[in-house]
């Protein structure tokens, strides 16, 4: 019989049938990037009829992967990734948690304690002896940016004496607040360890937190992070300097407000839109000071050419500190490529003494332009929603731009999987606009879809208006919900949502309280393959433009409700910039090359008013 599946809140006290709505934020049923990773037919051999591996044993896990290397441990329940900690000493951590290897919640997932992930080294080759100084170090931490373990659950080593074939407990700390990583080491001198076959385990001891009513809001609980981890001999118990400079935090846009944005918004305002510096996060871990130099390399992906390659300057870290050093970038993004999509990859590495490790001092990000906003990473932590009586019509909502006139075709929502599929309800997907920093008019809304779990490693699904909606400027999307079920939508932990995410109960907006970003974004018409009507009006009919196409000269001609103060901005169909001009009766175009061109309008205070399209043809 399969037991009921528990939860644990992060933000909000446990729920009953009689708690009033609000917001509530939960650990994740299904961990999408293990799952679609085990899917690829990853299977781990039996280490019984394969070599003993020798000392030393080390692991960082700042391999790019989801799952441990096989060529060190003979399991893959646990996760590896670089986003469930703030305060990791290198790129890459092992996290136990209670999915399993499949990335689902584990069958046996109770309210008591439970043995949930293990982590265990393959066969060890230790024949050595006492006098051999043999030592294990590693460092762990309690929750990370995830549920911190209650004070029943624990963290256990264990080692396997091979001659009597049984593990034995070593080692144990207990769940409750913590700072950070803190270092273990344990040395091995019981002469029942000190054998060929010798393995070592970590496993983590879970409780979920109170059964509740609501299934769909059932999820992970209760993690650990590893990482460090070394055995070797000619040790000694004050061992404990990890030699080495390494890189930490992911690597994150250079956009300033978006993770991907629409190709022809940004090239409008690529000088605001794009960062000044490129941050690069790393940590000394050493307890002397040591001298990084940093590198920042920007590849255009669509021809595979550098279009960016300098040197961040150097200079020496402190021991034991993390840095942050903003790189400054003279650089916007551009390609020739399409006039639609872009993607670069943006390399970071910073270089070390020849003795430092290597394999932790480069990190990679994509930066993506297509036809949607993005705030979110696409990485989700944790589950969102509103619960409880009085949330049926709850809405939730999140802030964007528009850089030019545009229309939301539809949205992207990342829906996370649910205790049997019991999030799966109807809502209404909604646009607003902007009212002094909180949702305003509503502008559309559409009926019928459910809240579905995407198949892809991020989970999105698309949920399409029935009508495009026209926006300008600050603009909100989001749901309103048919019932007071929870509907459990991706929450990204590590992207603060900076005053720009809100939910609504008894008609009253409020500013979420939740430590990260709900995973949804708008697709825009006019960043895929727009379509004009006869007269050249792109978006919205508020002006038009004859002769189209055009000789050498135009005439711009506002509707009855458009303004008739304006000024306008030549674009390519690469998105730069070729010309601006005031209003004249006839706009000069001689001087452009023939071919199509887009002319945004704007108002005198700059803010654009339609978008048009034009051929040139002589």
């Amino acid at each position: 019989m399969r037991h009921r599946k528990a939860v644990y809140l992060l933000l909000l006290s446990l729920l009953t049938f009689e708690v009033s709505a609000q917001e509530v934020i939960t650990g994740l049923l299904r961990n999408k990037q293990v799952s679609e990773a085990r899917t690829s037919g990853l299977t781990v051999k039996s280490s019984a009829a394969e070599e003993p591996v020798a000392i030393p044993f080390f692991d960082d896990f700042s391999k790019d992967t989801v799952f441990p290397s096989t060529s060190r441990w003979s399991d893959i329940q646990v996760f590896i990734n670089n986003t469930y900690s703030v305060s990791q000493p290198s790129l890459g951590i092992a996290t136990l948690d209670c999915l399993d290897e499949s990335g689902n919640l584990y069958d046996g997932a109770l309210q008591a304690v439970f043995a949930a992930d293990r982590l265990t080294s393959r066969a060890i080759d230790l024949a050595y002896l006492p006098s051999d100084s043999i030592f294990l170090s590693f460092l762990f931490e309690a929750g990370g940016i995830a549920d911190m373990p209650e004070t029943n659950d624990s963290l256990t080593l264990s080692f396997w004496a091979p001659g009597e074939e049984k593990w034995y407990s070593i080692w144990q700390a207990q769940g409750g607040p913590a700072n950070g990583f803190r270092r273990v080491i344990v040395p091995i001198t019981d002469p029942r360890f000190l054998l060929t076959g010798f393995r070592f385990m970590f496993t983590g001891y879970a409780s979920l937190a109170g059964v509740v009513s609501e299934p769909s809001q059932a999820g992970n609980a209760d993690q650990w992070n590893l990482d460090h981890i070394l055995l070797d001999k000619g040790r000694s118990v004050h061992d404990t300097v990890i030699h080495d400079v390494a890189l930490t935090l992911p690597q994150r846009s250079l956009v300033k407000e978006y993770e991907a944005m629409p190709w022809r918004h940004f090239r409008q305002a690529y000088l605001s839109a794009m960062s000044p510096s490129a941050p690069i996060h790393y940590r000394n871990n050493d307890t002397i000071v040591r001298n990084v130099t940093r590198h920042v390399t920007i590849t255009d992906m669509s021809n595979g050419v550098v279009v960016r390659d300098f040197d961040a300057g150097a200079s020496n870290a402190p021991p034991l500190n993390n840095v942050t050093y903003e790189a400054p970038l003279l650089y916007t993004y551009n390609t020739t490529s399409s006039p639609d999509t872009a993607q670069f990859k943006v390399t970071v590495y910073i270089l070390t003494d020849d003795f430092d490790r290597k394999q932790n001092d480069t990190m990679r990000y994509i930066q993506r332009f297509s036809d949607y906003f993005a705030i979110d990473d696409g990485t989700a932590e944790a589950g969102y929603g509103i619960n409880g009586q009085g949330s049926r019509n709850a809405m939730v909502a999140l802030r964007f731009r528009s850089f030019i006139p545009d229309s939301v075709t539809g949205l992207r929502i990342c829906f996370n999987d649910a205790f049997e599929n019991a999030n799966q309800r109807g809502f209404e997907i909604m646009v607003w606009a902007d009212d002094n920093g909180k949702p305003g008019v509503l502008l559309s809304s559409s009926d019928g879809p459910t809240a579905l779990p995407g198949t892809g490693i991020n989970g999105f699904v698309t949920y399409e208006f029935d009508k495009p909606v026209r926006v300008t400027d600050n603009f909100w999307i989001g749901w309103r919900q048919d019932s007071e079920k929870f509907l459990n939508a991706g929450l990204d932990l590590n992207t603060a949502h900076a005053g720009r995410q809100y939910f609504m109960l008894s008609g009253i907006w409020q500013e979420s309280q939740a430590p990260g970003t709900v995973m949804m974004r708008p697709v825009m018409k006019g960043s895929g393959s727009p379509t004009s009507s006869d007269n050249g009006t792109l978006i919205n009919d508020l002006y038009s433009i004859y002769p189209n196409p055009a000789e050498d000269y135009v005439t711009i001609v506002p509707s009855e409700d458009a303004p008739e103060d304006f000024t306008i901005d030549v674009i390519s169909m690469s998105g730069i910039r070729i010309m601006s001009a005031d209003r004249t009766d006839r706009t000069d175009l001689s001087r452009l090359a023939p071919g199509s061109y887009f002319i945004i309008v704007r108002d005198r205070n700059g803010r654009p008013l339609s978008l048009l399209r034009v051929l040139k043809v002589n």
